[in-house]
């Protein structure tokens, strides 16, 4: 029931449009929040997602400030999904905490395996990455279009490819605007 429910809120939450409030960001913004909020529970004033999104239960996501999240991002949290601050998702990201055996005999009774996902501070997700069960990401990661991401990432690295691996590690801040190129992105 409460997966039926946190689905519909989601759907209806594309549903909010500005000119329903007139043209008033503020009140368009504010409803959007108390959607946001009504899903997610505790959510800052400056997190956004981008419509559409899916969520299996909402209650178990857990945000840093500002937060924001691209088109069609997933998040499948039958456990805990926790995001630092400045985190950002580029669009069709999936966050799945659960997974099945590969065993068919024991897959075919539906046990799941669950494990956490902890996300860093300031940490970069581009278009089409999966972040699978059990994963840390460490503050200031960069996680390349297209990766599945399937053991920790540590902090200030950029990881690509399936599964993900390092390609680039950091310490400065130069070296970070460099890597957050090479990914695709513009500082």
């Amino acid at each position: 029931m409460a997966r039926s429910v946190a689905h519909e809120k989601a759907l209806d939450y594309g549903n909010i449009r500005l000119k329903n409030y007139d043209f008033d960001i503020e009140k368009h913004q504010e409803a959007r929040h108390r959607y946001l909020a009504a899903i997610f529970g505790k959510i800052p004033k400056d997190a956004f997602i981008e419509p559409p999104f899916f969520v299996d239960y909402g209650c178990n996501v857990s945000f840093g400030k500002c937060f924001y999240a691209n088109f069609n991002c997933t998040f499948l949290d039958p456990t805990f999904i926790t995001f630092g601050d400045y985190c950002i998702l580029g669009p069709n990201v999936t966050f799945t905490t659960f997974s099945l055996p590969s065993d068919p005999k024991k897959r075919i009774n539906a046990v799941e395996h669950t494990a956490p996902i902890t996300v860093g501070n300031n940490v970069w997700f581009a278009a089409n990455t999966v972040i699978l069960p059990g994963v840390t990401i460490g503050d200031g990661a960069v996680i390349a279009a297209g990766a599945v991401v399937r053991s920790d990432v540590p902090a200030n690295s950029v990881v690509a490819g399936v599964p993900a691996k390092v390609v680039k590690s950091y310490a400065t801040e130069e070296e970070k605007k460099e890597a957050f190129a090479a990914a695709g992105g513009v500082f």
